[in-house]
C-alpha cells in the first residue's frame, strides 16, 4: 500500500461524511421562514403595545375633557318672559294704561312717563283721547291702581325696578327756591306741554352764560337739553327752582361754544310764567 494513500473509510465515517456532505438548502430555508415569522410576531407585538398606549391616551384624555354637549343637555333652560295676555276689545282706558306700562317695560323707578303712555296708546292702541285719557290717569291714581312720581306712573301691584347706575356726578339737583301761590290748585307742566319761562344761567365759576325774560318751548320735544326737560317736568306757574345740571344732561364734552366750555356742569334759576 501506498504510505502517501489513506486507508478506506469505515462504515461509520462514511455515514458522517455523507450526513455532513447532504445539501443544507432546505434547512435554511426552515430557519428563515422561522426568522421571518418571529420578526413578524415581534413587529405585531408592538404594534398591539403602541395601540394599546394611544387607548390609554385617548381615554385619559376623554376622561379629563368636559363632554360639552352633554353639559349643553343637562342645563336647565332660562326661564322666559311670559307675554301679556291680549289686551280686551272693551277694556276701559285705565286698563289701556296698564297694559301699556306693563308693555313698555320702563327701567326707571318712577315708571313710564305721561307722553310715553299717550304715545303708546295712540300709536299701539289705536286710541286717541286726550281728556279721557287725563281722567283715567286720575282715577288709577286717586283709587291706588296707578302710583305717579311727577310726570311718570307705574302700576301699584307691580315690583320697583330700581336703577342706582346714575352717580351723584350725573345726577340732576333740582331746589324749589319759590313755591306757586295757588295752594296746590294750579296743574303742574307736563312732557308735552308748550311753557313760557324766564331764566338765567351761570358756570362753576358764576360767570353769566345766558339769560332771558321770556324764553317758550314743548317739554320733551327734544328743543332744549335734558336737564331743563327733567328739571322744569312738574313745575307750576309762579314756582321758581335752581336747576344744577351736570354736563351729561347739559352740552357734555363739547360744550357749546364761546361761552360754554366741555364738560361744564351749568347752574340755572328758572321761574314758570305760563303753561299752554
Amino acid at each position: 500500500m501506498d504510505p502517501k494513500s489513506s486507508p478506506p473509510p469505515s462504515p461509520e465515517e462514511n455515514a458522517t461524511i455523507t450526513t455532513s456532505l447532504k445539501p443544507k438548502g432546505k434547512a435554511s430555508t426552515s430557519n428563515k421562514k422561522a426568522t421571518a415569522k418571529t420578526i413578524k410576531s415581534s413587529e405585531a407585538a408592538r404594534k398591539k403595545k403602541k395601540k394599546t398606549s394611544n387607548s390609554k391616551k385617548v381615554e385619559e384624555s376623554s376622561s379629563a375633557t368636559p363632554n360639552t354637549k352633554s353639559e349643553k343637555q343637562t342645563t336647565p333652560l332660562q326661564p322666559q318672559p311670559q307675554p301679556l295676555p291680549p289686551l280686551k276689545k272693551n277694556a276701559k282706558v285705565l286698563d289701556k294704561i296698564i297694559y301699556a306700562i306693563r308693555s313698555l317695560k320702563s327701567n326707571h323707578p318712577k315708571g313710564s312717563s305721561r307722553a310715553a303712555l299717550s304715545k303708546y296708546l295712540k300709536v299701539e292702541l289705536d286710541y286717541d283721547n286726550p281728556s279721557a285719557f287725563k281722567l283715567a290717569l286720575k282715577k288709577g291714581v286717586s283709587n291706588g291702581t296707578l302710583l305717579q312720581d311727577g310726570q311718570s306712573f307705574r302700576v301699584a301691584a307691580d315690583p320697583i325696578v330700581h336703577n342706582n347706575q346714575e352717580s351723584e356726578e350725573e345726577a340732576l339737583q333740582i331746589n324749589i327756591l319759590k313755591h306757586a301761590s295757588d295752594g296746590g290748585t294750579k296743574e303742574a307742566a307736563s312732557e308735552g306741554d308748550n311753557v313760557t319761562v324766564s331764566y338765567i344761567g351761570k358756570l362753576d365759576n358764576g360767570t353769566v352764560f345766558d339769560r332771558a325774560s321770556t324764553f317758550s318751548f314743548q317739554l320733551n320735544g327734544g328743543e332744549v337739553i335734558k336737564g331743563w326737560d327733567r328739571g322744569i317736568l312738574g313745575m307750576k306757574e309762579g314756582e321758581k327752582r335752581s336747576l344744577i345740571v351736570p354736563p351729561k344732561l347739559g352740552y357734555g364734552k363739547r360744550g357749546c361754544k364761546p361761552d360754554i366750555p366741555p364738560d361744564a356742569t351749568l347752574h340755572f334759576v328758572v321761574t314758570l310764567k305760563k303753561i299752554s
